[in-house]
């Protein structure tokens, strides 16, 4: 792709942006570009002209017009970084994109109520973990009890199992520990981290310790390990964002999303009034309660 420009931008903002964001971000300045018949780069193209292609001709990889205002606000936050890092204008688009967020909220809306209809209860996730541990599922138990009483994100499931407090010392690394009289869960390593700092919980349950024993002696011997990461590949190696997730869902419910997990919860909370447990899965998460019911609510309920 000849756009130098926004390569220049990719690699000066390259520490500070997941690879995930960098490739969304590639692949709609790569869309905007072809559709420009790639011979100007995106940045250098007006805005007026820029609004009315994002608005009005942008398609899918299967030749259908973008509709979806989450979809083209990403386009137009696309653009605009990259505009605003060569001190071009911007005043417009961000109008236009300003104009797009009583969309997105209508969008969301509607997903709720489809969302609503649709997700499983929290019996079924409840029965699925139960099923994973009668499997010798280990893997799948302890991943679905951390969704489930944690309230985790895909990254916060990327931990890695000692038996001491002594060898989780790494402040980059989520860890679980497995000591005689309890658990602990040690997230260092989360989306929210900056904000709500590193976050250690401390809890009994037979069932888990169990699964994590079992999983432990499950890996290959090795005398001088210590220490066993739960979500890795075939050949024991790490995964990057995009793997995780895949990974997290083949042991799901119905290869269910941790935001699908994450909204049912909120949702039992909700129908039992039960204001004391959804602060406690918003502090879990290292999330604002307001984002929790703004994002993940199903129904329309005021913040506290």
């Amino acid at each position: 792709m000849a756009t130098p420009k926004f390569n220049t931008y990719v690699e000066r903002k390259e520490e500070k942006l997941s690879k995930n964001t960098i490739a969304t971000y590639t692949r709609l300045y790569n869309k905007l570009y072809i559709h420009f018949n790639k011979k100007t780069e995106p940045v250098d193209i007006d805005e007026e002209t820029l609004i009315d292609a994002i608005l009005n001709d942008m398609t899918d990889s299967y030749g259908n017009k973008i509709d979806n205002p989450n979809t083209l606000t990403t386009i137009f936050n696309t653009v605009i970084i990259v505009k605003k890092e060569f001190d071009y204008p911007i005043t417009k688009l961000l109008k236009a994109k300003e104009n797009l967020l009583e969309d997105i909220y209508e969008h969301r809306e509607t997903r709720k109520i489809i969302k609503a209809n649709t997700l499983p209860t929290l019996k079924d996730l409840k029965k699925h973990m139960r099923g994973t541990l009668q499997r010798d599922d280990y893997i799948g138990y302890i991943i679905n009890f951390l969704l489930l009483n944690f309230f985790t994100r895909n990254k916060d499931l990327d931990v890695h199992i000692v038996t001491s407090v002594k060898l989780a010392k790494d402040p980059k690394k989520n860890y679980i520990v497995l000591r005689n009289w309890d658990i602990l869960y040690i997230k260092n390593n989360y989306k929210t981290a900056k904000t709500y700092g590193s976050q250690s919980f401390s809890f009994r349950d037979k069932k888990l310790a169990f699964a994590i024993q079992n999983f432990i002696n499950a890996q290959p011997d090795n005398e001088d390990k210590t220490e066993w990461r739960l979500m890795v590949n075939g050949e024991g190696e790490d995964l990057d964002e995009t793997s995780q997730a895949k990974f997290i869902r083949k042991y799901t419910y119905k290869n269910l999303s941790e935001s699908d997990y994450f909204k049912i919860r909120v949702n039992e909370f909700e129908k039992n009034s039960d204001l004391k447990g959804l602060m406690e899965a918003s502090r879990k998460r290292g999330t604002n309660v307001n984002t929790v019911i703004t994002n993940y609510s199903l129904k329309n309920i005021k913040a506290p």
